[in-house]
């Protein structure tokens, strides 16, 4: 279960960064052909917006397409080293800040200010405590008619699963072959992806009502090839009285990855199209 401590030791001072975290987008092709075939199509309707905020920036993966989409853009991080990064990567975006937070508030978030809140590829790892700390707080800053999307576990549906899961793993070491065997052939063994287990869509949407927030949207999603268990969701919120508001629609998607699959032969084919001009520019000297 990622903690707080956890999230900001692996995020902060374990993970190196060495392509500022677009190489978890290497399987839609690269950065580009992720935000344009996946990201962008699920929240397009609510871009460009006035005061956009962005929950775990990272490095700033999906700051820069963010930034070029609000007048005012506020990044929040729980590693001081993303806000450091994030501050060197775009400097001459001077409507743009990132601040760094306790991981679960929005201190430096004006009440009622936020047109469009995002996080992606983030708090999957947060547990119901954090995300309802989070929804408290997106029922005080967004604005009358604002709207969140966050992406976040699911891995609490498979409850049962997940105590199996580590029962066998508390197999005594002589065993551990024959466990880690076991689990393999189960394709049990890194489906849950280090999600956060107390998580699911239906908790989420429970605790939106009891904080202001209605949830109207629910898309259920597998993430990654090893198992089709759909261990992740994107919750989309609005305030109770806002424009957005409708009973909840979720649907379950098992065909997210085969979408990422499909983007990144694309990416092959146009992704490294350029004009002449610059090609030429990019051609190595020697």
């Amino acid at each position: 279960m990622p903690s707080v401590e956890e999230n900001r030791a692996l995020w902060g001072k374990d993970y190196s960064w060495s392509h500022q975290g677009d190489e978890w987008s290497a399987v839609w092709g690269g950065v580009e052909t992720h935000w344009y075939a996946t990201i962008l199509p699920r929240i397009r309707r609510f871009l460009p917006a006035r005061r956009i905020l962005e929950i775990a920036p990272g490095y700033g993966r999906w700051s820069i397409f963010l930034i070029d989409c609000a007048e005012e853009y506020i990044g929040v991080d729980l590693n001081a080293e993303c806000v450091s990064a994030c501050q060197a990567r775009f400097p001459a975006a001077c409507h743009a800040r990132f601040v760094a937070n306790d991981g679960k508030s929005l201190a430096a978030v004006d009440e009622g200010s936020i047109d469009f809140a995002f996080s992606f590829d983030s708090l999957v790892h947060a547990e119901i405590d954090i995300i309802d700390a989070y929804l408290h707080e997106l029922s005080r800053t967004l604005s009358p008619d604002g709207v969140a999307i966050i992406h976040h576990s699911n891995l609490g549906e498979y409850g049962k699963t997940t105590r199996n899961l580590s029962r066998l793993l508390s197999i005594p070491a002589r065993r551990l072959p024959l466990a880690e065997k076991m689990l393999r052939k189960s394709r049990l063994i890194d489906w849950e992806h280090w999600r956060a287990q107390s998580v699911s869509a239906r908790k989420v949407a429970d605790l939106c009502s009891v904080t202001g927030l209605v949830c109207i949207g629910q898309e259920i999603i597998d993430w990654g090839h090893e198992s089709r268990r759909m261990v992740d969701c994107f919750s989309t919120l609005t305030r109770l009285g806002s424009k957005w508001e409708r009973p909840n629609v979720v649907v379950r998607n098992p065909h997210f990855m085969a979408e990422a699959f499909s983007a990144h032969a694309i990416s092959e084919v146009y992704a490294s199209l350029l004009p002449c001009e610059q090609q030429r520019v990019d051609e190595p000297t020697h």
